[in-house]
């Protein structure tokens, strides 16, 4: 506010706006500038779009569909139609309840694997590269004979013997598949542990379990989302690989893999679709999860400049 004078001699009051503005910034946690990134990644963002369709259809779908996978029909071998959009089997089954029942404990199967896999995987890396010396060693060691075991041979043998109860068999997987986040891990502990915070923590008196499980594990945990992801996809394959081997998910219990397994004859047959529709579920998940996958690692790395479409 100021003075002014009039040519009159009249004083009047002029007033002014101020002219700084003010600017609010708002800081990102990093968690929000890792959305951020992982958004900007199309193919990675379309994947989890088709994923949770998938996941739609084979919980939901499966719960307001009309028939059921063990439900027979008077319709023998009939192509896909609007009444079955998947078609029939031989002994008129509908083959999308099958396909949604498949695609049930392929899914099922595939996260249990995961879960199981990268918790046991990540603790024992942590715990190796945390103490380094001797305990490395031995624990490395066993890692490096679990490599020599060939995986699909030794789950053929024991997915014959499990085969009926998916949960083991998710098991007997998941104690093939743990070493590759056991590796990973180890390799990030040793860098991690060196840090600062580290330091500080352990000369405040914290005890190794709360530093590996407070401090250590929570700044790798982008590695290992990375590699739940790539063990999803690993994991139906390998059930996919052991039931049309014979040696996986036993009748009557239905998985993808047992579909592909039981509509590769019909394939030849004329009755491609018995073959294609499992066959084609598969590869959906496979590659959305390694492209789910593939975005994270890109939103998960600090140095990442560009992001890919």
């Amino acid at each position: 506010m100021i003075d002014a004078v009039t040519p009159g001699g009249e004083d009047i009051l002029e007033s002014r706006e101020p002219t700084d503005r003010e600017f609010g910034v708002k800081a990102r946690s990093q968690w929000q500038l890792v959305l951020r990134r992982f958004l900007q990644h199309k193919l990675a963002v379309a994947s989890v779009i088709v994923l949770l369709l998938v996941v739609l259809f084979a919980f939901v779908g499966a719960a307001v569909w009309h028939y059921s996978p063990t439900q027979f029909t008077d319709d023998f071998s009939v192509a896909p139609s609007a009444k079955h959009p998947f078609g029939t089997d031989s002994n008129g089954a509908d083959h999308m309840a099958q396909v949604m029942a498949g695609t049930q404990l392929s899914l099922k199967i595939a996260f249990t694997v995961a879960i199981l896999a990268s918790v046991f995987g990540s603790i024992y890396g942590a715990v190796s590269g945390y103490y380094r010396g001797i305990t490395d060693t031995l624990m490395m060691r066993l890692v490096d004979l679990f490599l020599t075991i060939p995986a699909l041979a030794v789950g053929a043998l024991l997915g014959k013997k499990f085969g009926s109860n998916w949960a083991l068999l998710a098991l007997v997987l998941a104690a093939l598949l743990w070493t590759g986040s056991a590796r990973v891990v180890r390799g990030q502990v040793l860098s991690v542990r060196e840090k600062e915070f580290v330091e500080a923590a352990r000369a405040l008196g914290a005890t190794d379990r709360r530093i590996i499980f407070r401090h250590i594990l929570p700044n790798v945990a982008g590695p290992i989302i990375v590699l739940f992801t790539l063990l999803v996809a690993t994991a139906v394959l390998t059930e996919t690989a052991l039931s049309y081997l014979g040696f996986g998910v036993q009748f009557p219990d239905i998985s993808l893999g047992s579909l592909i397994t039981a509509g590769e004859t019909a394939a030849t047959g004329g009755r491609g679709w018995l073959f294609y529709f499992p066959g084609l579920f598969i590869i959906l998940i496979a590659l959305t999860v390694n492209f789910i996958g593939d975005g994270l690692r890109d939103a998960l790395d600090p140095t990442q400049t560009k992001v890919r479409a």
